[in-house]
């Protein structure tokens, strides 16, 4: 019977079923062959029934087993969150209790840093010396691992005083006075980098061990300086000095560079020589020409990937050459607009009269204008070539 199916529905269609199989006599024969087959049909059929059920029932099984199992963990769960409750409820207890134990842990703690430290404490004076006379021997490496050293000690002491409950400000001014020179040092040692990085176009041609130098201890401190930083918003301690930003202060050593560079070739004027400024642009032309091959070939594998320094060099060179050509315009217009006014006043016929028979100039309008137009092409280059054009 299929789904839904009344016994009658299924007794006519049987009938039906024997009656289409049965319309010749020659087919009587194959009765017992039908019979067979129907039965074996009929075999399969609860074979398949029975299959399905025990698999329905093995899944049953299964799932109560792991109802069970779910239970019982359920059960454990709850009976170790009980036990946790009541062991937290006697906390407050033990932070009273162990009060005395967190001190003791604070104060060996700062014994175990001040030991560490020792070595370095004690040899501060010699340190320094020695620092000072790697730094008079070009050994800078060697000097920043030194100023390093004295300013790690420095900053473990200061981070341990800092953790006090009660801080003791003469303690800390003293352990700064005490290393006090080391800061000293770390200025000379700057000053030795900035110097290198101010001839990096001629020094990397010759010696670029050097430039390499100069960067691996930018790029220390500026690690140090990170460092410094994410230790200060856990704890709100940041060390003397820090940041130092050298990263920050060698860009701006190489802006002042270019821009000296570009300054730096002009060497006639207008009253030397008529095409003073086609020459001054052609100097200026070849000298970039020849830059920006040592850049591309030279500097590009000394420097870090992260400096970009290629298109870094782009940019400054690009910013300084157009304040620079707007002030070269800006001079012009004004010794010329000068020399009109000049002529103005000393000719033979009067100078213009205003509405009360004033005598009068146009140049403080000349001027204004004059300024009005440079600024506005120098917006159109960028925000601080017109901040320069202002200001110069």
């Amino acid at each position: 019977m299929y789904k839904g199916e009344t016994a009658d529905d299924a007794r006519n269609r049987a009938t039906l079923l024997v009656e289409n199989m049965l319309q010749r006599p020659d087919q009587l024969q194959k009765v017992e062959q039908y019979k067979r087959r129907v039965q074996r049909k009929n075999l399969s059929v609860e074979a398949m029934l029975k299959t399905a059920m025990q698999s329905q029932l093995d899944g049953v099984r299964t799932g109560l087993s792991q109802l069970q199992s779910a239970l019982i963990d359920l059960q454990e769960i709850k009976s170790g969150l009980t036990d946790i409750e009541e062991s937290l409820v006697k906390v407050p207890e033990l932070n009273k209790v162990l009060q005395t134990c967190r001190e003791e842990y604070l104060r060996h703690s700062q014994y175990a840093a001040a030991m560490d430290n020792l070595k370095h404490i004690f040899t501060v004076p010699d340190s320094i010396e020695k620092t000072k006379q790697y730094i008079a021997d070009g050994k800078l490496l060697n000097a920043h691992q030194c100023i390093m050293d004295l300013e790690n000690s420095r900053d473990d002491l200061l981070f341990e005083l800092h953790k006090l409950p009660h801080q003791n400000p003469n303690e800390s001014r003293l352990l700064k006075e005490y290393f006090a020179d080391m800061q000293t040092l770390s200025e000379d040692l700057g000053k030795q980098l900035w110097i290198i990085l101010q001839r990096t176009l001629n020094t990397v041609r010759k010696e670029p061990t050097q430039i390499v130098t100069a960067l691996r201890i930018i790029e220390r401190e500026e690690r140090a300086d990170q460092y410094a930083l994410s230790r200060q918003k856990a704890s709100n301690f940041l060390p003397p000095g820090r940041p130092k930003q050298w990263r920050k202060k060698a860009f701006e050593v190489f802006e002042k560079v270019v821009s000296q560079r570009i300054e730096g070739n002009q060497f006639e004027d207008r009253e030397s020589n008529k095409n003073w400024l086609i020459r001054h642009l052609e100097v200026i032309r070849l000298m970039l020409l020849e830059d920006f091959k040592v850049i591309k070939s030279q500097c590009v594998p000394c420097f870090p990937p992260s400096y970009g320094i290629l298109n870094t060099y782009i940019d400054m060179y690009h910013r300084n050459l157009s304040a620079h050509n707007v002030k070269l315009n800006y001079e012009s217009w004004m010794a010329r607009a000068l020399e009109l006014e000049e002529k103005e006043w000393v000719r033979p016929e009067p100078p213009q009269q205003d509405g009360d028979a004033h005598y009068k100039t146009e140049l403080p309008h000349l001027l204004h204008d004059m300024m009005r137009q440079n600024l506005d092409v120098a917006a159109t280059i960028s925000s601080e070539v017109q901040a320069h054009v202002l200001i110069t």
